[in-house]
């Protein structure tokens, strides 16, 4: 209620106001409450049908392409900072398409996929990389039951509520004990050496506020 100049409202004993200096005081304590609520952790998963991952490798005569779309994962960020974003991302090697072809059979033994069927990237921090607003997205990548680090250039960000993620790394396979294969389509050979690329689209976890706290961590 507003008398004057003074602000007043009603306390909790019927017909009595409570000063200017009470009001604030109240204000302050409902804002403490709300707090947690406003800075906590908020949950995305990874919208499938929007995402997908890639590589390029070369041989002697052409180069080698791959490719998945099945992806699933989840990250948290706190207080809409992308920067703080936390979580992983995975894809079954089985759902890898090449060009030129591979051999299914070929793909498993490529990665070990029969002991370890997925690859996953758990995402450990993200920092500016570069004046050209790059950010580079650091964290572990697990393929043939090996796990290396790698950082990714590119760059992610908040549209609509969607968080939206992308970026490219340079790896080499045999950091993950992985041997390409010599006879790829007719080919001599291809390169340990390949570039990894990935687009990642994230929406909100319906009815939940907060994310997941600690993130899988492979092993």
């Amino acid at each position: 209620m507003l008398l004057g100049r003074g602000l007043l409202v009603r306390s909790n004993v019927k017909g009595r106001f409570a000063p200017p200096g009470r009001a604030i005081g109240i204000a302050f304590a409902a804002s403490l409450l709300l707090a947690p609520c406003a800075m906590g952790q908020a949950a995305y998963v990874l919208e499938r049908s929007s995402s997908l991952v890639m590589f390029q490798g070369h041989a002697l005569l052409r180069s080698i392409v791959g490719r998945s779309d099945n992806l699933a994962g989840v990250v948290s960020i706190r207080r809409g900072d992308v920067r703080s974003m936390r979580g992983n991302v995975r894809f079954p090697v089985a759902s890898l398409e090449t060009d030129p072809a591979m051999h299914p059979r070929e793909l498993r033994e490529l990665f070990g996929a029969d002991l370890h069927p997925d690859v996953i990237f758990l995402v450990d921090s993200i920092a500016d990389a570069s004046a050209r607003n790059e950010w580079a997205i650091h964290g572990r990548l697990t393929m043939n039951g090996v796990t290396r680090p790698v950082s990714f250039v590119g760059n992610a960000r908040i549209i609509d509520r969607r968080m939206i993620a992308s970026g490219t790394a340079n790896v080499d396979l045999r950091d993950w004990r992985i041997r390409p294969p010599r006879r790829l389509g007719g080919l001599i050979g291809m390169s340990s050496k390949i570039r990894l690329t990935f687009r990642a689209e994230f929406r909100p976890r319906e009815a939940t506020h907060t994310a997941l706290a600690f993130p899988e961590r492979s092993r």
